[in-house]
Formats: C-alpha cells, sequence, structure tokens
C-alpha cells in the first residue's frame, strides 16, 4: 500500500524526457516517489490521497543561495547603499545577536520558504558567516529542522573586514564577552560546525563548507587568500562535504591559481558578478555552478553573464539570495524576474524558454547543490518533494501549456500544498503541526531585542526622502 497518492493534477515532472502528465498520478512510499503514472487508477491503494484536480503538481522549488539572518533585517537601512546597509546587518550579526535571535529567525525563514513551495534551500549564517561559535550556525538551522524542510547550512571564514574577526559573545546569564577571531579559528569552528551536523538525526539538514568568498582577494600571491582556500580544500577533502560561498570578478582565477582542484561539481558559487568570459570558462570546465540572484541587483551591480555562461555550458540556476534587504523568498516571481533581465538586455524575447527555467529552480537546482539523484523531479527513486499550484484562478486559468503558467504567471503566493520526504507540511495554505502566531510574535520579540542591544536608533525611523523624494540623499 502506498503512503501517500497525489492524484489528477497536470503534473509536470521534470524527468528526463520532460513529461507533462494531464490528470496524472504521483505515488510514495517511505518517503520515497514509487510511481508516476499518467493514469491514477494504475496506482496502488493509499493511505491518503490529495485531488490535485485543477492543480499543477510539480517538484519542490530549490532556492541554492540565501543567507539567515535576512528575515529579521529586511528592510532596515533603507535609503543606504550596500555599504551602509551592511554596517548595519553586521553590526546585529556579529555584536547584537543571540542564540535566540537566530532560532527565531530561521522558524520565520523556515515558514516563509515553505509557505512559497521552496522545500530544499540554503542559507549562509549571516550575510557574511558569523563563525566564532558552532552553535549560532546550529541555531540558525533550527526551523527548518522542526517544520521538516530539507535546508543546507553554510558557513566559514567570512570576508570584507581586516582580520582578525571581532564578534560579542551574549551568554545566557546577560554578560557579554568580546573575542577576535583568527583564520586558523575560523576554519576549526567550521570544522565544529560539520561534525555537530552530522551529529543530527536523518539528512534532511545538511552543512557546507561556507566562506564567504571562495577567494578573498583577486591575488593568489596573497598569503591570507593561499591559506583560506586550501584550508577550506581540505575540509571540503576531508568530509565529502558540500562547498557554497560568494564569488566576483577576479576571486575565481586567484583560487584556481593557488589550487587548481578547489572547484568541481562539489561547488556552487553566488553571484559570480562582473566574471569575464575567461572565469566562465573555469567554471564551464570545472562542473563548478553558479547562482545568479535577479533581485540582488539592487546592489551587486555588476552583471553576471547569464546566457553566455549558459552557452557555455555552466550550470546556472536562479536563487532568492535571502529575503533582505529588499526581497523574499518568493523564488517563483522572481525567476520570471530573472527571465525579463535578461530578455531586456539582450532585446532578445527568445531567451530562457519556461521549461529551461523551471529547471533552473528545480532539477538544475538539485545538481547545483549536488543532490540531482535525490530531488528535482518527480520520477520514481528521487525523494518524494512535491509542491501544487492553484490553477483555477483567474491569473492562471485556462491551465494550459502549464510550464509557462508557472513561470509566466504563478508565485509562490499560490502554492497550496506542500510535501517534504513524503510528509505533508502544508495543506490548503494550512501548515500543519505548528504555531504560527508564535513564530511571528517570537521574531518580533527578537528584533526588538536585538535592535534595542545595537543601540540603534527607533527602529521605525523612516528616511526624510522616504514619501516624497525621487530618489533617496537628493
Amino acid at each position: 500500500m502506498l503512503d501517500l497518492a497525489i492524484t489528477g493534477g497536470t503534473v509536470v515532472t521534470m524527468d528526463g524526457d520532460r513529461r507533462v502528465l494531464r490528470g496524472g498520478a504521483v505515488g510514495v512510499r517511505a518517503g520515497a516517489i514509487v510511481a508516476v503514472e499518467t493514469d491514477p487508477l494504475a496506482l496502488e491503494e493509499a493511505r491518503e490521497t490529495i485531488d490535485a484536480s485543477g492543480s499543477i503538481v510539480l517538484p519542490g522549488i530549490v532556492d541554492t543561495h540565501g543567507h539567515a539572518g535576512h528575515s529579521l533585517t529586511r528592510g532596515l537601512g533603507e535609503g543606504l547603499d550596500e555599504g551602509g546597509w551592511s554596517d548595519i546587518v553586521e553590526t546585529i550579526y556579529f555584536h547584537a545577536s543571540d542564540i535566540l535571535f537566530w532560532e527565531a529567525e530561521s522558524r520565520l525563514a523556515a515558514l516563509e520558504r515553505l509557505q512559497f513551495g521552496v522545500t530544499t534551500s540554503v542559507s549562509m549564517t549571516g550575510s557574511s558567516p558569523r563563525i566564532d561559535d558552532a552553535r549560532y550556525t546550529m541555531a540558525a538551522s533550527t526551523g527548518y529542522r522542526e517544520l521538516g524542510l530539507r535546508h543546507i547550512t553554510a558557513a566559514g571564514p567570512p570576508g570584507g573586514r581586516p582580520w582578525p574577526q571581532r564578534y560579542t559573545e551574549r551568554r545566557d546569564d546577560g554578560t557579554t564577552r568580546e573575542h577576535a577571531i583568527d583564520l586558523d579559528r575560523a576554519l576549526a569552528v567550521t570544522e565544529e560546525a560539520i561534525q555537530a551536523f552530522r551529529d543530527l538525526e536523518g539528512d534532511l539538514v545538511r552543512f557546507y563548507v561556507g566562506p564567504s568568498a571562495i577567494c578573498p582577494t583577486i591575488d593568489p600571491d596573497d598569503d591570507h587568500s593561499r591559506r583560506q582556500v586550501r584550508g577550506v580544500r581540505k575540509l571540503v577533502e576531508r568530509y565529502n562535504a558540500g562547498l557554497h560561498t560568494h564569488a566576483y570578478r577576479g576571486q575565481i582565477a586567484a583560487a584556481i591559481a593557488i589550487d587548481p582542484e578547489i572547484l568541481g561539481p562539489h561547488a556552487c558559487l553566488a553571484h559570480c558578478a562582473g566574471i569575464g568570459m575567461d572565469e566562465v570558462a573555469i567554471l564551464a570546465r570545472t562542473g563548478a555552478s553558479a547562482s545568479s540572484g535577479p533581485l540582488t541587483h539592487a546592489f551587486a551591480l555588476n552583471r553576471f553573464p547569464v546566457i553566455e555562461a549558459l552557452d557555455a555550458g555552466v550550470n546556472v540556476v536562479f536563487s532568492t539570495d535571502g529575503s533582505a534587504p529588499d526581497r523574499s523568498f518568493d523564488l517563483i516571481d522572481q525567476a520570471r524576474i530573472g527571465v525579463q533581465l535578461q530578455r531586456a538586455h539582450f532585446a532578445d524575447t527568445s531567451l530562457l524558454p519556461a521549461g529551461k527555467t523551471l529547471g533552473m529552480i528545480t532539477n538544475d537546482a538539485a545538481r547545483a547543490l549536488n543532490m540531482e539523484r535525490e530531488i528535482g523531479s518527480l520520477e520514481p527513486g528521487k525523494r518524494a518533494d512535491v509542491i501544487l499550484i492553484d490553477a483555477r484562478q483567474a491569473h492562471l486559468a485556462p491551465e494550459i501549456l502549464a510550464p509557462l503558467r508557472v513561470i509566466g504567471h504563478a508565485s509562490g503566493h499560490d502554492v497550496t500544498t506542500v510535501v517534504v520526504d513524503g510528509r505533508v507540511l502544508m495543506r490548503d495554505r494550512v501548515v500543519s503541526g505548528i504555531d504560527q502566531d508564535a513564530i511571528l510574535d517570537g521574531a518580533h520579540d527578537a528584533l526588538m531585542a536585538t535592535w534595542e542591544r545595537a543601540g540603534f536608533s527607533d527602529i521605525n525611523a523612516q528616511h526624510p526622502d522616504t514619501w516624497r523624494g525621487v530618489r533617496y540623499g537628493a
């Protein structure tokens, strides 16, 4: 007997043949997909059945890059440039946050992702990773573990400021301790986090080595860069771990010059802003993936050559880059924006067909995380990560050309049902087994406490140009 049957919907399999089955069915047993049929009557009897009539049935959405902490810092510093916003969040993450902050934020972020149909996701612990204690990284995975989502937490040596990096530890008794972390300690804490996550039950939540940048400078002869790249490589090899990091122009070439084996299919590089075709060629040759956030361009202004990289054979995928300062975890909506940005840049409406784009947030995205054998498509043998989109709505009807309906017109708000590893986590927009009000209230309280500790001015204060300015700071 099946544990779960999903019947009667338009099943967009994303399998090797890219089959779309109208009135199809998906059978689930022991957390895995065991049957994908054109006729629901071909399925065995099931303990639980979901009637998907009027719905588009998809593999769970895979968000390949984001940041823990963002759900409690979005909107802050509006009117500031990237540097101003980064200063605010670094103060919060490195000095004003405690364990309760990271736990509360993770619950809110996990709930948002779940409601948007994101069944697998990645979060760096902070915008630049907080790495003075592995407890923060573990706390940042709390909500995903509690809600039952598939998640990757990433942390490693931070970047952006001169070493050593300074942090403030806030103890349970209310006392504080300021301390400095050098590169050796950052690598040691990364290793402690790897081991801590390996002690968790199950494999839904994992840890990837996540330095802030693939190489902290563009100088392969820089001593710190050489030590970091080689230290990261040792951890990745020793634990057979994934590598998840940022990359900007010159850093990919520098990392490869230091260690030709640092990149490979195990690596996913976010942004890749400003890179030229020489570094695109490195990605193609090594098999590393590139994760592009369409809405990141509000701050990371240099262009990543998405189309050129795809043409060169690079596995390019779309991601949210988190939910701050000015976006959300709705990756379905942002994938559409990604298409529009590329078409506008090239003045070419033939770019990024809907089916290809859908792959960039499902099966291609799974490949970017070395999880293509587990998730990313609806076919026997894969884990049962499934979402349903309600197509019986004015903006999605009539439901024809299902991939186009999803990428061209849908959003995460249209997701009604979410299944992860065979468990129904949300049905008819109701998330089971949680107190949603407690998550929302806990997030509010954690932010207020952290804001007060940071010593900032009134959190509700608005930039003077908010209401009438054509631009901030005019």
